[in-house]
């Protein structure tokens, strides 16, 4: 599959790396491709490029920019480049002064619908939000596979999404459609408080049935 990743940052090159090792081929997008180079020497199949020209090489895009900077990113590229792709939204707008951390869409919005208002003709899943950059592929734990949640409205995308999430080592649990991202988000913020009160970053969810 070809993989569109919109960004370059930790959690853009984790899941590159993921992409890869499932033989997908990936295009990273940046304002500034050039600071990819040493990822794209030492990562076979992947090539750094404008976020326009990533977004129209994916057959499935994964979104993976600061969440302040997302919607207005988006929207400079244009919708009808994604109509009827899966994208995957692994972005939070989560806001840290002094410590204290806020989620700042409030409890009646989310990313994840802001990212399908923004892309209304994508097939929009939330998943990747809830986990350090470096556990998102290949996770390992003491207690075993963590589990991801997702939401979204497209059961087919929903599918292809826990397949990819299988393939990088999770449980999947889906939470109904992109208005449960609200909540994925609120779980972000717990894995947040969690880190900062016990001082570690190594640490996921696991839903016990």
């Amino acid at each position: 599959m070809n993989v569109g990743i919109i960004g370059s940052g930790q959690v853009a090159q984790s899941l590159a790396k993921g992409f890869l090792d499932r033989g997908d081929a990936v295009v990273l997008g940046s304002r500034d491709p050039a600071k990819l180079a040493d990822f794209v020497a030492a990562h076979a199949g992947s090539r750094a490029a404008s976020n326009a020209e990533a977004s129209a090489f994916g057959e499935l895009i994964v979104v993976a920019t600061s969440g302040e900077a997302t919607i207005a990113l988006l929207e400079s590229l244009g919708s009808a480049g994604f109509t009827k792709k899966v994208v995957i939204d692994a972005t939070n707008l989560i806001a840290e002064n002094g410590g204290v951390f806020a989620l700042e869409t409030g409890a009646e919005d989310s990313m994840g619908e802001r990212v399908q208002r923004a892309l209304p003709q994508a097939h929009v899943v939330k998943a990747f939000n809830t986990v350090a950059a470096e556990d998102m592929v290949r996770p390992k734990y003491s207690g075993g596979p963590p589990t991801m949640f997702i939401a979204g409205d497209d059961a087919g995308a929903k599918t292809t999404v826990s397949a990819i999430l299988k393939d990088f080592g999770w449980d999947v649990a889906d939470i109904g459609g992109i208005t449960s991202a609200r909540y994925l988000e609120a779980m972000c913020m717990a894995w947040l408080l969690y880190g900062q009160v016990n001082g570690t970053w190594h640490h996921a969810f696991k839903l016990l049935t």
